[in-house]
């Protein structure tokens, strides 16, 4: 009874204590966010990543699920297979709210704003776990759920569920720890159904089913703590307790990655798919020590913007914020020394300061550029490149150190004063780490979406519901750079706006859905109109933004069809309807085939570029040409202008397997003619370009070339449509 008694009162005590940290962490979140001018009709942020994300939440409203969505990849929809989301968690939670909430992308947005006060309380349940004080859980709580930049994350949603990170972070300490993760027999509650067990069990699920890069951290943080438990003078059950954890993480990862892999059963794969890495993202997208220890980027004061500003732009700066602000460098600084010092003195010093530690140097290694992330990008899998995400096991670690002094402070000086000193630096953490000034611009939001839905209801009441929308220009999708001034997801923008038509952007890259648009024959805009409506187009629309002026098509587009039928209030966006054309294409299946499933030939180098007036592409000692055939097998001629760069002869050979296919002699001084002939099967046809002779390397870049490529020629069998991808890029309507 007493025992009983005691525990209840310890309850009552902590729900004050925790009540506190959710309605601080979500205060301060709604404020850097400037909540009170959000329009739910809207998201809360548009723009690059924002756009993406919204779409995928349109998807899950409309479709039920980011799976298959017919609207996006006319005539062949959308395969979101091919591009997989792994956060099953935050997904589901966001299909739960989607259906009480109304709007198309209310769900999402209140869950992005539900990470702040869900993280307040992961984070002081974590500190309370470790046995800190509730004031420390507290500063935790709240510096945690708003680390810098954590308002700016909308367009990486599942990411910014930052309150995963604390559970993942007890499964680590308590394995480093050697604490069990069952329930205690004898207790007279089975122990699979005992509460300790459940909790494991929900953590373990929770990170497994919260994507790719929290699950990759944890189980390099569980490996290290493990291993260091069974011989730091642990048992063999401590080993085996931290493999079991890594195991249930993996399944719970594989799952939905099973699940992806059988939803592409039957598609027809003709290049380069999305999320295909490569060892040298992990250079680019790590992070660097100055990178947590200066002032975020957006900091409220401006000479410490400057500060960070003036390193960044001297650098290469790194792409994600990782800073950790005053009260994060105060613990890493605390936990670093620590760590020198027992190194130094050879001392056994606080076993759990001194696992934090060990920790962190670890979460560091991972996080740093050339760090364990390069070794494990080149010796494992590339697959996991962000490694500067890391940052926040990092920060976490970097608050557990910082409640640590607290707790200490609050036994030597008392609850009152430790209080005042909690408030003290989540007043000072949270002026630090937020800035309501960069919060998204609601009302400029509200302004595009409300032109976005005046012009798709223009569109849709001229050519009718059902329509197809053909969009240019035609970029690759996903992860892809816009030309000129426009923005990489933009053409999702009226898709978001809300209609009954449908569209041809974001079609996966390396299908057939996508293969198509890039060679579509724009020369004769009369034979334009035609082949789009024989694949059921009845609309072009242009982003005039991804447009040069030289390379602008609405000229032409008015003098042969007439005036636009629909255009945003800003002149973006400009749709024509096709039917104006007077073109005949509806219902010729034959034409509707030869549009659909042409022979694109593309090479694998650098990025076109043009060159003492030819456009072309530079290529390394190694590199490629690639046949995408959607349609039946075809005999290909691919032919090409090649010359050598510097003052070495090369030879060029070209190769399909075992088979050399050609074989020239190429120079600087003049230009050499390479011919070839393959047979290219349905779907992709990958041959392997070598190039004999040293490398060239720029004195202005990390590139290094053998070769330039240009005037690709491509010519087929059977009266097939074949192109040149580098022809389709010249006139701009095209990107590689």
């Amino acid at each position: 009874m007493a025992a009983g008694t005691a525990t209840r009162a310890r309850r009552t005590r902590e729900v004050p204590w925790l009540a506190a940290t959710v309605l601080v962490a979500f205060a301060v979140g709604a404020w850097s966010l400037r909540l009170w001018e959000w329009d739910p009709r809207n998201p809360i942020a548009i723009g690059w990543d924002h756009t993406q994300i919204s779409m995928q939440l349109k998807d899950i409203h409309d479709h039920g699920w980011y799976w298959r969505n017919p609207d996006l990849g006319f005539p062949f929809g959308q395969v979101g297979s091919f591009f997989p989301e792994l956060n099953v968690v935050h997904m589901l939670a966001i299909k739960a709210l989607d259906l009480v909430l109304p709007g198309t992308f209310t769900a999402g947005s209140v869950y992005f704003v539900l990470s702040f006060p869900l993280t307040g309380a992961t984070g002081y349940l974590l500190a309370r776990s470790q046995g800190l004080s509730r004031a420390a859980g507290f500063v935790l709580g709240v510096l945690f759920a708003n680390a810098p930049g954590h308002a700016e994350r909308f367009g990486h949603l599942y990411l910014a569920q930052y309150w995963v990170v604390p559970v993942a972070m007890w499964l680590v300490l308590e394995v480093a720890r050697g604490r069990a993760l069952l329930s205690p027999a004898g207790t007279g509650t089975p122990r699979w159904r005992g509460g300790r067990t459940l909790v494991t069990v929900a953590a373990v699920l929770v990170v497994g089913l919260s994507g790719v890069y929290y699950v990759a951290f944890t189980l390099i943080l569980l490996l290290v703590a493990a291993l260091a438990r069974r011989f730091g003078g642990g048992s063999p059950v401590d080993l085996l307790r931290g493999v079991a954890v890594m195991a249930g993480l993996v399944v719970c990862i594989g799952l939905p990655l099973a699940a992806a892999r059988l939803g592409l059963r039957g598609e027809l794969v003709t290049g380069r798919v999305p999320a295909q890495r490569n060892p040298g993202e992990s250079e680019l997208f790590a992070g660097k020590l100055m990178d947590l220890l200066l002032p975020w980027p957006g900091h409220r004061l401006p000479a410490l913007e400057y500060l960070t500003f003036a390193y960044r732009t001297a650098t290469h700066a790194t792409v994600e914020t990782s800073a950790l602000g005053v009260v994060g460098v105060a613990g890493l600084v605390g936990l670093s020394l620590l760590g020198l010092l027992t190194l130094l003195s050879g001392r056994r010093t606080d076993p759990q300061l001194s696992r934090w530690s060990g920790l962190t140097l670890v979460s560091f290694l991972v996080y740093t550029v050339g760090g364990l992330g390069s070794f494990i990008a080149v010796f494992a899998t590339p697959q996991v490149r962000t490694w500067s995400r890391m940052s926040l096991y990092v920060l976490v670690l970097a608050l557990l150190a910082v409640g640590a002094w607290l707790t200490r402070l609050e036994r030597r000086r008392g609850v009152l004063t430790a209080g005042l000193v909690a408030v003290l630096l989540v007043v000072v953490g949270s002026l630090d780490q937020t800035n309501p000034a960069l919060a998204p611009d609601h009302r400029a939001v509200a302004r595009e979406m409300d032109g976005l839905r005046s012009y798709t209801s223009a569109l849709q009441q001229r050519v009718g519901p059902g329509c197809g929308v053909f969009q240019v220009p035609v970029l690759p999708y996903p992860e892809t750079l816009g030309p000129e001034r426009m923005e990489g997801y933009d053409q999702l923008k009226p898709y978001l706006a809300g209609s009954d038509l449908r569209f041809s952007v974001a079609a996966m890259r390396g299908t057939a859905a996508a293969t198509w648009q890039s060679a579509v024959d724009t020369r004769d805009l009369d034979g334009l109109a035609a082949d789009l409506r024989s694949a059921g187009f009845c609309a072009l629309e242009v982003d005039t933004e991804g447009f040069s002026a030289k390379q602008d098509p609405t000229g032409r587009l008015t003098e042969a069809w007439g005036d636009p039928v629909a255009r945003t209030p800003d002149g973006t966006f400009l749709a024509w309807d096709l039917r104006a054309a007077g073109a005949a294409g509806e219902g010729d299946t034959a034409r509707r085939t030869r549009v659909l499933e042409p022979l694109l030939v593309s090479v694998g180098g650098y990025e076109p570029e043009e060159v003492d007036g030819t456009l072309g592409q530079y290529l390394g000692p190694l590199g490629g040409i690639s046949v995408a055939n959607p349609g039946a097998p075809a005999r290909v001629t691919v032919q090409m202008e090649v010359r050598g760069v510097g003052t070495s002869r090369r030879e060029v050979t070209v190769s399909h397997g075992d088979e050399v296919l050609a074989r020239v002699t190429a120079s600087a001084d003049v230009s050499t003619r390479l011919a070839l002939t393959v047979d290219a099967p349905r779907g992709a046809t990958d041959l392997v370009v070598r190039v004999s002779g040293p490398t060239e390397k720029e004195s202005d870049g990390d590139r290094v070339t053998t070769l330039f490529v240009s005037d690709v020629e491509v010519t087929a069998d059977g009266g097939r449509r074949a192109v040149s991808l580098l022809d389709q890029v010249a006139t701009g309507w095209v990107l590689p």
